[in-house]
């Protein structure tokens, strides 16, 4: 039986840069009630011995080969025992008071059949400068054709995972949205701002647009002309995104 109430997952491989300001972002206001696993890709640079320096904070923590990020997740979830599972970036932080309002809240709600409780988050480059918010709740016409929440503010009801299974490790960047369109959900929303991630990284590149593709037609979460839109129309902008700095420097 579960004796955590929420179980904050993150996977690491070569984090040295990021892991330590995740870290004290979620150490600083854990509690008894909440698990800290850190499941490590066999990390060449300092990323163990960081890690190392906040062991008395962890709950579980290993570093052994694995095959990608959602291989790490799913032994991140088959070690959990909170009722409530969370995936934390190692370039990601928590906000300040963000574990105690997710806690208020859980005990505050009726969580009967709830698959996940969706939160808002800041998106920020990697100068720090904010650059947009996610906001919005969770909505499954919605989500179907557009990931629209944040993954990492996002807490997961561990039956979830079993019942509809865990990560497709085929899927190397996307297997999160694919995870989450295997069934209609039932969600609460959290609404305040509790988490910061840093955009880029293989979520906006091609092969991302790719996998998102694959998923809606795997799902039958949008029509053939509707998913092919917005995958053409995601590799315009990925295109824009590359130009636009080189233009900068040409004026």
């Amino acid at each position: 039986m579960s004796n955590k109430i929420i179980s904050i997952i993150i996977a690491t491989y070569n984090a040295a840069y990021t892991i330590e300001s995740c870290l004290c972002s979620i150490i600083s206001q854990k509690t008894d009630d909440i698990e800290l696993i850190i499941i490590d890709g066999a990390s060449k640079d300092q990323t163990i011995a960081i890690i190392e320096q906040y062991k008395d904070s962890i709950d579980v923590f290993f570093s052994e080969p694995d095959q990608g990020i959602y291989d790490a997740w799913n032994k991140g979830i088959k070690a959990s025992n909170g009722e409530w599972i969370m995936f934390v970036g190692a370039d990601d932080q928590l906000m300040s008071g963000a574990l105690s309002s997710y806690l208020s809240f859980l005990s505050d709600c009726s969580k009967e059949n709830v698959d996940i409780v969706t939160a808002k988050a800041v998106v920020i480059d990697d100068k720090g400068k904010e650059i947009y918010k996610i906001e919005s709740p969770y909505c499954w016409e919605r989500f179907r054709k557009v990931f629209n929440i944040s993954h990492g503010s996002t807490l997961h009801n561990k039956r979830l995972f079993e019942e509809v299974g865990l990560f497709d490790i085929s899927f190397k960047i996307c297997a999160d949205y694919e995870l989450l369109l295997r069934k209609k959900l039932n969600s609460l929303f959290l609404d305040k701002f509790v988490f910061i991630m840093q955009d880029g990284g293989l979520s906006t590149t091609n092969q991302s647009l790719e996998e998102t593709y694959r998923a809606k037609r795997m799902h039958n979460s949008q029509s053939f002309i509707g998913s092919n839109y917005r995958r053409y129309r995601g590799y315009v902008g990925n295109a824009m995104r590359r130009v636009f700095p080189i233009l900068k420097k040409l004026k």
